[in-house]
């Protein structure tokens, strides 16, 4: 287990990633740039000349768990740690030193899919060459490549693919989705849209549903990839659909500061909810309950049946009554999705730009209500995940990629920084 030391200040524009303590540097990343003043100016940007695809995204790690494994995206790597034994199982980096892969890993059956922000084909090509790489997990220190497709996206893998029986749906940054085989990444069908997606798909029984930065939502055929129906929002959407079976709903968040109530079958808006600024991440559902967040860190439950508020938190605007140490007022966006357990709301934000520490917070899901906040080494902008009774966040910082907390107190448990050769 690792201790957490005294924190320690980064440089004014960078993060680094260590070698080995002591050792050299090995890569450099650059700190997440998308604060709400700069995001407000990156998204005028794209409503006014459609550049968002070339947008600078490759600022946090992918997260994603199975079991108690979990998988983190960072920097040129996919690293997979065991978070109850607190071992490292492998680290997979392309041949390609000069990858970075910030996109959750899709895990199934042992396959383990994902895809990088791509390289420069070579000196006298100005083409990017983008990756999708499929591995199998097999006990050993080291996956086994499956297969590698670099013909199913020339801009940036963002999002983290869906794999549903043997085939993977992966969206890219250059307009369009496609349909591989998940054991071969032979491509199967794509299907084109007119702008970015930068959210993982949705299946449910043969439909996939697709939000999009073209401020459309699309449900397609899952076998052909054929168009059912598209519904176009007031904003872009970055965010991931949820579907509703019982309501026969699909919710999306996007940036016209409102969460969206579509029928399944339609694509018809039902109802619709207004947030304070713009939704980053998708809602999580519990028991009929839509839990979301925006980026004024203002938080919310509604009723997933007709949209009725249920409360609203303003995190920047908490007392004292959590009674955690180190707590700090957060002016920062909360771009992560909620993650919601045993009657508990679990909050990863942006948090205080000015000591770059992010923030974590425990909320009561019936009341709203603080149960605990703790803040971390650096801002958090990717989804925690659930393993065990630990909430696992990961963050850009030389200190801990990957930090568990405990779910019940916010007590941290371990931190874990990568090392590879």
């Amino acid at each position: 287990m690792t201790r957490f030391p005294d924190r320690i200040t980064p440089t004014p524009f960078q993060h680094t990633l260590r070698k080995k303590r002591g050792g050299t540097l090995l890569f450099t990343t650059k700190r997440p740039l998308l604060r709400p003043s700069i995001l407000f100016i990156f998204l005028i940007s794209w409503l006014l000349t459609g550049c968002a695809a070339r947008a600078n995204t490759e600022n946090w790690p992918g997260l994603t768990a199975n079991g108690s494994t979990v998988y983190v995206a960072y920097g040129p790597a996919v690293v997979a740690y065991d978070a109850v034994a607190q071992q490292s199982q492998w680290v997979f980096r392309p041949e390609n030193r000069a990858l970075h892969i910030n996109a959750a890993p899709s895990v199934q059956d042992g396959r383990v899919i994902f895809g990088d922000y791509g390289a420069a084909g070579g000196m006298f090509s100005p083409t990017i060459i983008v990756t999708v790489y499929g591995l199998q997990e097999n006990g050993t220190p080291a996956p086994t490549t499956l297969w590698t497709n670099n013909a199913a996206a020339t801009d940036k893998v963002i999002a983290a693919p869906l794999q549903v029986g043997d085939t993977v749906y992966v969206g890219t940054a250059d307009n369009h989705l496609s349909a591989l085989d998940a054991n071969t990444g032979v491509e199967k069908w794509r299907f084109g849209t007119s702008g970015p997606v930068w959210a993982t798909p949705t299946y449910h029984e043969g439909i996939l549903y697709i939000t999009c930065m073209d401020k459309r939502v699309y449900a397609l055929d899952a076998s052909t990839g054929s168009q059912l129906w598209q519904t176009q929002l007031e904003g872009a959407i970055s965010a991931q659909a949820i579907v509703d079976p019982a309501e026969k709903l699909v919710y999306v968040g996007a940036y016209n500061n409102a969460l969206h109530a579509l029928d399944m079958e339609t694509g018809n808006e039902r109802w619709r909810v207004e947030a304070t600024n713009w939704i980053w991440s998708a809602p999580a559902l519990v028991d009929g309950v839509l839990y979301f967040a925006d980026s004024s860190a203002q938080v919310f439950a509604v009723d997933a049946a007709s949209g009725e508020k249920l409360w609203q938190v303003a995190i920047n605007q908490m007392n004292e009554s959590g009674g955690v140490a180190n707590r700090v007022e957060i002016e920062g966006a909360i771009q992560a999705s909620p993650v919601v357990a045993d009657g508990v709301v679990y909050i990863a934000a942006e948090g205080n730009a000015a000591t770059e520490e992010g923030l974590l917070v425990a909320l009561n899901a019936e009341t709203g209500a603080e149960i605990w906040q703790r803040t971390t080494r650096a801002p958090l902008f990717t989804t925690p995940v659930i393993v065990d009774n630990m909430i696992v966040v990961a963050m850009n910082s030389e200190l801990a990629v990957l930090a568990a907390y405990d779910r019940a107190t916010g007590t941290p448990k371990w931190s874990y920084v990568p090392v590879w050769e």
